[in-house]
């Protein structure tokens, strides 16, 4: 039986005849715009600069450390991001490897430490901890706030919130990134007047 007779004979006409090539054709919703979701630009994203990992912040195995069943002793971690230089293409993603109590902040080109305003602070908004700077000026990206995951039980004491976690983006501009912690004495140490926890993403 010919496709034509088929849909004639379950009475449901021409107009079934075109769905195919509708649905073929039709990429676009009720706005009119085209729902690909950023795909058709990412042809030319691969090879070694298309990604870059940063473990931001460390455990530091210099001693046995058990963290079973949810231990994250402060005193254990290594405030710095590694590498201090990262690199990738325009349009590649980063991918920071946080572990520990650490808030990912990202300016705009040629932000220099120096530059950022650490008058400006937010409180933690759910488990209690150390300010958090917030100067909006030049960022580009402002992660999760450390204070929001759940407490688990057990561990050390007081209990803490599962804080480690991966946080992915996508730079499309060339220039060069300041990445910093955004817990305040991690970023900047008031004893010393040093600057600590930052680094660096060259997008070429």
């Amino acid at each position: 039986m010919k496709r034509r007779e088929f849909f004639e004979k379950a009475g449901l006409g021409s107009a079934a005849l075109a769905l195919p090539a509708m649905a073929k054709s039709d990429t676009k919703g009720a706005s009119g715009q085209e729902h690909d979701h950023g795909h058709g630009d990412n042809d030319d994203v691969k090879g070694p600069l298309s990604t870059a990992t940063v473990s931001f912040g460390q455990w530091d195995l210099d001693t046995p450390l058990d963290r079973f069943p949810n231990n994250s002793p402060r005193d254990r971690n290594n405030h710095h991001p590694i590498p201090s230089e990262a690199t990738i293409k325009a349009g590649g993603s980063i991918n920071f490897v946080i572990s520990g109590f650490h808030h990912l902040l990202i300016y705009g080109n040629n932000t220099k430490p120096s530059d950022i305003d650490i008058t400006l602070l937010a409180p933690t908004t759910v488990q209690p901890g150390p300010p958090l700077i917030n100067d909006p000026m030049n960022r580009v990206y402002r992660g999760l706030d450390p204070s929001v995951f759940p407490l688990l039980p057990g561990g050390a004491q007081p209990p803490q919130p599962m804080q480690d976690r991966v946080e992915a983006v996508r730079l499309t501009k060339r220039g060069r990134y300041l990445v910093i912690c955004g817990v305040l004495p991690h970023f900047f140490d008031a004893t010393t007047g040093e600057f600590i926890m930052f680094s660096h993403i060259n997008v070429l």
